[in-house]
């Protein structure tokens, strides 16, 4: 009778346990009608991780190695592992040597990256790692506007094809997000002469509340 007793508060704990669980997952889950953007802790480099309020997510680069996975880890459901779109601003490995791991960890529905030949190894890896994947890979190119929802939009800026015959930098994706009156600029590695472009072109569009610097700040 007792090994029954103690059987019996065993089972009913592993069935609280899982309640708990569950019950947390739900609310991990649930958008609130917000939009959240993170800049993970990946040391030099960037990764930025975008989750609509209907639950759409992007990822902005991955940094210079694994530890986008933990950031990852601090703002992702446990039990969610894809990512409905992965953007390589440009080839540095300070923005891509993570995106391996990424897709090696979570299923990834689309791939967006500028039009520039890969001239290394980490860059490669990449290449293989996209093109073993069902996701399709989209070249980015000013004017493109990606709808992540209701009134969540990321329209790309640059580059317009001019700048893909330069260094890797000046090919980087920039990128708006805007939310209802709020907007964030992405900006990659874009350097100065890349800035003056986008403020000649877009002029008071580029009136954004939150800035990503070029070059990490």
């Amino acid at each position: 009778m007792k090994k029954y007793l103690a059987n019996r508060r065993l089972i009913i704990i592993a069935a609280l346990l899982l309640a708990n669980l569950f019950v947390w997952s739900v609310l991990a889950g649930t958008h609130h009608g917000l939009l959240t953007v993170n800049f993970l802790d990946v040391g030099q480099g960037d990764a930025i991780f975008i989750e609509a309020p209907n639950g759409n997510q992007v990822l902005i680069d991955g940094g210079p190695g694994r530890s986008v996975l933990s950031g990852l880890g601090q703002v992702m459901s446990f039990y969610d592992r894809s990512i409905d779109l992965v953007i390589a601003t440009h080839p540095d490995s300070d923005h891509i040597a993570g995106l391996p791991a990424v897709f090696d960890n979570y299923q990834v529905a689309g791939f967006m990256a500028p039009a520039l030949i890969c001239q290394t190894a980490i860059c490669e890896t990449l290449e293989i790692k996209v093109a073993s994947e069902p996701a399709p890979k989209v070249i980015a190119a000013r004017g493109e506007k990606i709808i992540l929802g209701d009134g969540v939009e990321l329209e790309i800026l640059s580059p317009d094809g001019s700048a893909l015959g330069n260094d890797t930098n000046s090919a980087s994706i920039v990128a708006k997000l805007t939310y209802g009156q709020t907007s964030f600029l992405f900006t990659g590695d874009a350097p100065q002469a890349i800035e003056r472009y986008l403020l000649s072109e877009f002029g008071q569009n580029l009136d954004i509340d939150v800035l990503k610097v070029g070059h990490h700040g």
